[in-house]
């Protein structure tokens, strides 16, 4: 696990060595446990290492031993965990490799590619993001696992492509007179979704897609191969055998993930897919370690969680885990978001991330590996969104025909409710309900927002969400779109920002290739039996768990952020939206300056807007002080 640089050249031009220390610099949180850097003719490449698995023989950049020299070998980087790194070890030295280290997955990276080359990422069963250079071929290869739990970005110019795991890496590996300005399509999108997508707010910048590889021959051609797909749903399966076979892919799943040689404790959330997860883990676990108990972790946060409340501390009781209550003070919140932003060079409109940075940073003074539950709900329906994705296929025709005074009372008080009435009236298409569902701004609210955004977007003014599956069943198009968007660009980003501010390893056992090729080819009604969330891996559960955690369990409380920004957080609002920042990217800072009063009196609740359009403003701020960004009208 670490933070990952390179740069490589394709013409005769030098590469600068400072370039590529000034990006490692920018990674350090990511490695504190060591830097290393080579530096060839025509590639430079840098990690910034946490070690888990081997410390001492897992160093990187590492040179493939067979070859005579670096200058004309195989040379890699690598961010991540393999977790069949054992059963391909096995595999490459029946084929005649010899291996160095013991149990490095760094190592059986390195000698995978050179037996397959760049059919080596479907042989692979982890999360990663990882660059080989062939310095005799002059090739650099770039591979992103399945889900995109590692993020990899790059940036091209004539002759020459770097990459690195932040954009603030990339950043700061900028050559003399490269300019940086602010991505209009990519800013437009975080108004109206909360996140990027695949876009860099950076123009220039972009991100290799989750479940692609991209090759840079000499010649200076490029190859960009899709290795991996979700599987096509079935229109048979039933959930006869369904229950069995879950149970046993997420079993092999959090095995693998129980390979450490740090420290590793597992989250208890409140959560039903977290809880599931350590169940199993701890079965797993106490087998391995001759009965000793898994350690566990949650996380109550001061002034907003009852201590005697804790979603941990039964069922650890109940499972015989070691169980660890983490404290977390809110304290300074703007400097939390703003040591975010400058650290990854993005923003990110979730507003449970500052959940997540206490989390990690509470679990980070005990061990350096957790397991969580995430991709739980993506896979198995348990998001609210899906449910009503199903209501509006069969009964749309009547909610939209509800006059106002008809509509619920709690229309007005709840946000869910609200978005599914707007969607009824949105139109027939489902990929345009859904968004009304998942939108942070309305298309009307983004225009009077960023009027000037819009007009110099290369996008429709309003388009349906990009790469919608169309299928008769809208609930599982709903989930599958997750799968391939909000999860890696919303979830996995913010848990892999958040985890590695503090060098911490998060592990994603439901995010396992046969638990995804299983989950991913069932149906709704299957997933979700009588439309009920998580119907299915309910009844997995009903194995693990006791009937009473399976009833309480909920997710996290959300935090008070609407109160925070009506008290605590009311000044830095109006000193960070109040003007020049927001004008620098092309926003109107008269209408945040609306949302701001609307929220400050009560009479609409905008903390997810607020929120988002600080980090925007601290993102505007960061990148001026360091003279990288262009005022947006000479962009």
């Amino acid at each position: 696990m670490s933070g990952i640089a390179g740069i490589a050249r394709f013409d005769d031009e030098p590469i600068k060595r400072q370039r590529l220390a000034a990006m490692l610099e920018r990674l350090a949180h990511r490695g504190p446990d060591g830097t290393g850097l080579v530096h060839l003719p025509r590639c430079s490449l840098g990690a910034a290492q946490l070690s888990i698995i081997d410390l001492f023989s897992g160093a990187q950049p590492m040179h493939f031993e067979g070859d005579s020299a670096e200058e004309d070998g195989l040379n890699l980087v690598f961010n991540g965990e393999i977790y069949n790194h054992r059963e391909l070890r096995r595999k490459l030295e029946r084929r005649g490799h010899r291996f160095r280290s013991s149990h490095s997955d760094t190592e059986v990276l390195l000698r995978g590619y050179r037996e397959w080359g760049d059919q080596l990422p479907k042989h692979l069963q982890g999360m990663w993001a990882f660059a080989v250079w062939d310095a005799q071929r002059r090739e650099l290869f770039l591979c992103r696992d399945r889900v995109g739990a590692k993020p990899l970005y790059l940036a091209r110019r004539p002759g020459e492509v770097r990459f690195a795991s932040m954009i603030s890496s990339l950043l700061a590996g900028r050559a003399s007179g490269e300019t940086a300005s602010i991505n209009p399509d990519a800013l437009k999108c975080f108004l109206q979704l909360g996140h990027t997508l695949g876009h860099s707010m950076i123009a220039g910048l972009e991100e290799l897609p989750p479940a692609h590889s991209l090759t840079f021959n000499a010649k200076g051609g490029e190859e960009l191969d899709r290795y991996w797909r979700p599987p096509p749903i079935s229109k048979t399966s039933t959930s006869l055998g369904a229950v069995d076979a879950l149970r046993e892919v997420i079993g092999e799943s959090v095995s693998q993930r129980l390979l450490a040689d740090v420290p590793l404790a597992s989250v208890i959330n409140g959560g039903l897919d977290a809880a599931v997860v350590t169940a199993v883990a701890q079965r797993h676990y106490q087998k391995k370690m001759d009965g000793k108990p898994l350690q566990t972790v949650s996380l109550t946060i001061e002034d907003v969680d009852r201590p005697d409340q804790d979603p941990g501390s039964a069922l650890a009781k109940h499972l015989g885990t070691r169980h660890n209550v983490l404290a977390a003070r809110p304290g300074d919140i703007v400097e939390d978001l703003r040591g975010f932003v400058e650290r990854t060079g993005e923003p990110l409109g979730d507003v449970t991330l500052l959940r997540t940075l206490w989390l990690c940073r509470a679990a980070r003074e005990r061990f350096q590996v957790l397991l969580t539950g995430n991709g739980g709900a993506e896979l198995f329906g348990g998001w609210p969104r899906y449910r009503m994705m199903g209501s509006l296929a069969r009964h749309r025709w009547w909610i939209a025909k509800l006059p106002n005074q008809r509509r619920p009372r709690q229309a007005n008080r709840s946000g869910r409710m609200k978005r599914l009435l707007q969607a009824a009236t949105s139109g027939e298409h489902p990929a345009t309900q859904y968004l009304h569902l998942i939108q942070l701004l309305s298309p009307d609210q983004t225009a009077t927002l960023a009027a000037p955004l819009i007009e110099q977007s290369r996008q429709a003014p309003w388009q349906a969400l990009p790469e919608w599956t169309e299928e008769s069943d809208h609930a599982h198009a709903a989930m599958r779109w997750d799968l391939i968007n909000a999860l890696p660009y919303r979830e996995l980003r913010r848990v892999d920002r958040a985890s590695m501010s503090v060098a911490l390893e998060v592990r994603f056992p439901f995010l396992g290739t046969p638990v995804l090729d299983l989950a991913g080819h069932l149906p709704s009604p299957v997933l979700m039996p009588g439309h009920r969330p998580m119907g299915l891996l309910i009844q997995v559960a009903q194995g693990l768990l006791p009937s009473w955690a399976i009833r309480r369990y909920r997710p996290a409380r959300t935090l008070p952020l609407a109160q925070w920004l009506r008290g605590p957080l009311r000044d830095s609002i109006y000193d960070h939206l109040g003007g020049e920042p927001l004008s620098r990217l092309g926003l109107s800072h008269s209408v945040a300056r609306a949302y701001i009063e609307d929220h400050l009196s009560g009479a609409s609740d905008h903390h997810a807007v607020l929120f988002a359009l600080l980090q925007l403003a601290m993102l505007s701020d960061w990148l001026a002080e360091q003279a990288d960004l262009a005022p947006f009208d000479k962009a």
